[in-house]
């Protein structure tokens, strides 16, 4: 029994050492939106699909490879949006302003992606963006027959909402997730208005 369990726990200790090499051995390059407006690193192995234009509601497509890209079946989308004024009130703090984000975000994707569902609860402030406390939450959908499973980070500054929007294939998603934490830590914000 004993041995059982330290074969486990030995096991346990390889997958995450093994994982979190995954993404210290990445080559990264350096995204500076043009307007400077914040700046991260991805690994230098990924196609960026477009130019960032935050009227875009798209925002900034990344793909791990040219297949992908033509598929349409992006690893992230980075984004800045404009929160609708009639929904923020005078002295709303940052919690309560986090808490409305995340129902609005969740429910635009139940109405836009299939079988679409969050995995747990939404943690709120556990992670930040470039040292604003921030919202997020794991979940799963299915696009073109295929179970996607991610994460989204967001984080509001000055009513206007910067997000990530990490979305892996659930199988690669463990293998996955150290990158996206990497990319989240690298995520400098300067100015979004």
């Amino acid at each position: 029994m004993h041995q059982n369990l330290a074969i486990f726990a030995l096991s346990l200790i390889l997958y995450f050492l093994i994982n979190s090499a995954f993404a210290k051995d990445q080559s990264w390059l350096n995204y500076v939106e043009p307007e400077k407006k914040f700046e991260l690193k991805y690994p230098n192995t990924w196609l960026i699909g477009n130019s960032f234009n935050q009227t875009s509601e798209d925002g900034l497509k990344f793909y791990t490879d040219n297949q992908s890209r033509y598929q349409s079946n992006e690893i992230m989308q980075v984004g800045i949006g404009q929160r609708n004024s009639e929904l923020v009130a005078p002295g709303m703090n940052l919690n309560t302003t986090l808490r409305l984000d995340s129902v609005l975000f969740t429910q635009k994707f139940k109405d836009q992606l299939q079988n679409f569902s969050v995995s747990g609860k939404t943690i709120f402030n556990k992670y930040n963006l470039s040292g604003h406390p921030s919202l997020y939450f794991e979940f799963s959908y299915i696009k073109s027959q295929v179970t996607k499973k991610g994460f989204f980070i967001a984080t509001d500054i000055n009513n206007s909402i910067f997000y990530v929007l990490f979305t892996p294939d659930q199988k690669s998603f463990s293998k996955m997730f150290p990158v996206g934490m990497e990319i989240i830590s690298s995520v400098r914000i300067h100015n979004l208005i």
